[in-house]
Formats: C-alpha cells, sequence, structure tokens
C-alpha cells in the first residue's frame, strides 16, 4: 500500500500529480467534506477525472467554490464526541465572478492579475494574466513543470531513472487513468532524484503538460481582455 498522501481521495488509486490531470490540495486549507461521512474537511490528492465521475461532485463543487472564491468565512465541523462547533477558515480571495459559461465560471482576484476557472462537473485551475492572454490567442497552455516528490506503493528497478513516462505510470498501475493525458496533452516527464525514505522509496520528479481548459474560456477572456486594466503590484 502506497502513502496516503499519495492515494486519490475518490478512487483510492496512485496519484502523480501534473498541473490539470492530477492535483493535491495542502492540509493547510480548511474545505469541508460535506460528501464524506469518515472526513470532516477535505485535502490531499485527486484526478481531476475522478472529480468529474464522482457521484457527489455537486456538494464537492459547492465546497471548492466556498474556499476559492471567499477571504473569511464560518464553517461548522463536529468534535470527536459529535458535537459541532463552528471554526474560523480563510479562502482564496477570488471573489468577483465574472463569467457563467456552459463549461463552468470564472472568479477573477480583486487585487492581483489572476482568475479562477471551475468546471461545472467540479475541478478547478488557476490562471494568471501570460495563461490568460495564451488561451485569448487560441493557444494551449502547460501546466506547471516544477518539480514534486511522491512515496513510491513499492521500491522500483534500480533504473527507474531511464524509465519514460508509460513506463513508470505501468508501474504504478494506473496507466488507464493517464491515457488521454499521454495520447492528447504533450507530457513531459523528467526523473529528478529518487531513493529510500522513512515512509518508502520517494521519488523526486516533474511532469507538465497541456492543460484541457475549454475553448469558451480564451474565447471569454478574448472579449474580456480587450477593455481590462491590469492590476498594479503596488495598489494591491
Amino acid at each position: 500500500m502506497f502513502h496516503e498522501r499519495n492515494a486519490c481521495h475518490f478512487c483510492g488509486r496512485f496519484v502523480l500529480e501534473a498541473e490539470g490531470w492530477a492535483e493535491s490540495i495542502p492540509p493547510y486549507h480548511t474545505i469541508l467534506a460535506t460528501w464524506d461521512d469518515e472526513s470532516t474537511v477535505f485535502n490531499g490528492s485527486f484526478h481531476l477525472g475522478c472529480v468529474r465521475n464522482f457521484e457527489r461532485r455537486g456538494e464537492f463543487r459547492q465546497a471548492i467554490v466556498d474556499w476559492l472564491t471567499t477571504t473569511n468565512r464560518l464553517i461548522t465541523v463536529h468534535d470527536e464526541d459529535g458535537q459541532p462547533h463552528e471554526i474560523s477558515a480563510t479562502g482564496l480571495g477570488y471573489t468577483n465572478k465574472i463569467a457563467k459559461l456552459s463549461d463552468g465560471e470564472i472568479y477573477e482576484d480583486p487585487r492581483f492579475n489572476r482568475w479562477v476557472f471551475i468546471e461545472a462537473a467540479g475541478p478547478y485551475h488557476f490562471l494568471e494574466l501570460e495563461a490568460a492572454e495564451a488561451l485569448r490567442a487560441g493557444q494551449r497552455v502547460r501546466g506547471d513543470g516544477g518539480g514534486t516528490s511522491a512515496v513510491l506503493p513499492t521500491e522500483p528497478a534500480a533504473n527507474i531513472e531511464s524509465w519514460s513516462l508509460p513506463e513508470l505510470l505501468g508501474f504504478l498501475e494506473i496507466r488507464d487513468l493517464y491515457q488521454e493525458l499521454l495520447d492528447t496533452l504533450e507530457p513531459q516527464y523528467r526523473f529528478w532524484e529518487g531513493g529510500p525514505g522513512r515512509a518508502g522509496y520517494i521519488l523526486t520528479y516533474s511532469l507538465s503538460a497541456v492543460r484541457p481548459i475549454p475553448i469558451g474560456v480564451g474565447a471569454f477572456f478574448d472579449r474580456y481582455l480587450q477593455s481590462y486594466a491590469p492590476k498594479r503590484l503596488e495598489d494591491a
């Protein structure tokens, strides 16, 4: 069994992170998990495709909207005895809703040049001004190619540093979950380093791919940015 933080909250299988395809939310964020009978708050790893297919994705989406589009909010949690009490939770501050599209909604940060597109099915995508301008021009936007680490389920072969992405996905038994990424999203994988750790074999790697953002988002920004005045850092 692999480390809990690398397990998808929805399907339980391994998550190899790639922005726009499989991501994680750190535990310092407080997102109320109304759909989960075993947990009060949600954090950890997930495949975006699993969110889209989740039976109670409407509840997940509402919790994500509450987190993304508020600054501070009160949420009700239950202690070990089952008693409810309110705690203050900090949101990410994308408070200005600027578009409702067939594929989802777009919210803007009132202080900085950044947005979040929240799919109707639940997943969300952060967008900086550079990405919005690229989408406006009809270009495809790649996810972050920075490094991250994962605890693998078992120790891999000694030649893991020479494995291709399909080989790694096969070892992790998740190639089926990433096949569309392999086929259409131009993934770029790089092994950085690997070795034993306290929890198991730790792989440090980078994986980026084209982010699957609907064409309608780019069409919206094509109109919106025509009259948009970029915010200045000194005014934030």
